[in-house]
């Protein structure tokens, strides 16, 4: 997509919509946005449906029913509520087996592994997760999290950093970051990072708030009428209480 849009000669506007729905998918899949990714999903569709010759190399590599299929298997699984790995990674299959949406199914079954606390099988599961799709940040701070429990709070710190690389404006990368410096008693870095990730956790609650507004059939009467700005910043309050308090736990 940045090739096209750098191309000395443009590209057909179909070709570029339909690049940008894709990479949309890709991102909302990474950042646990199931239906930021199926609105995605959707005009994808709609993009591939326009009978634009430039559109046949895509619609070679990309199957929009495949994508479904994948997608859907997720937002069933964030439902269904699996207890146990194995039957989590059954529902997920159709996700496994898709490149875009491998990375996240992964990584999921990764974090039952965790629950589970069955570190060594959790950890395999973030780090193939993290080689399917070199992107996928919350992977990433998830292997940090698991070095963090076990004490090696450097390497920690260098996951953290590296989630935080792939994508600054992710919150909880920022939290465990301070926790790690916390625990090597880099105690200003660490305020200085659990605030960073303060900001951003309400920053993304006031961009999520239009949609909850709109809501769907089965929450039409719920609106974002409660979520002022002053209401927000008594979130963010009790955020930084909270934070505060496992920052003290930790010590």
């Amino acid at each position: 997509m940045a090739a096209a849009r750098l191309a000395p000669t443009p590209l057909p506007s179909s070709l570029l919509s339909a690049l940008e729905s894709l990479h949309d998918i890709q991102d909302h899949v990474r950042a646990h946005k199931y239906p930021q990714a199926r609105r995605a999903l959707n005009r994808l569709t709609q993009d591939l449906s326009e009978p634009d010759a430039a559109l046949s190399e895509v619609r070679r590599h990309v199957s929009v029913h495949t994508l479904d299929a994948a997608l859907t298997s997720l937002e069933a699984a964030e439902t269904a509520r699996h207890v146990e790995p194995e039957a989590l990674t059954a529902a997920l299959q159709p996700a496994l087996d898709l490149p875009l949406t491998r990375a996240e199914a992964l990584n999921s079954v990764g974090v039952l592994h965790a629950i589970h606390e069955e570190t060594g099988q959790a950890r395999q599961l973030f780090e193939q997760a993290a080689e399917a799709d070199a992107g996928h940040y919350r992977a990433v701070s998830n292997i940090g999290n698991l070095e963090l429990q076990a004490g090696n709070f450097k390497e920690a710190e260098a996951a953290q950093r590296r989630a935080i690389a792939l994508n600054p404006d992710f919150a909880g990368a920022h939290h465990n970051l301070g926790v790690a410096l916390r625990r090597q008693g880099r105690v200003n870095d660490s305020v200085k990072a659990i605030r960073r990730g303060q900001r951003l956790s309400v920053r993304r609650m006031r961009e999520d708030a239009p949609r909850l507004s709109v809501g769907s059939a089965a929450n039409k009467g719920l609106n974002a009428k409660w979520l002022t700005p002053a209401n927000l910043r008594i979130i963010g309050l009790v955020v930084a209480a909270l934070v505060f308090y496992f920052f003290l736990k930790g010590r």
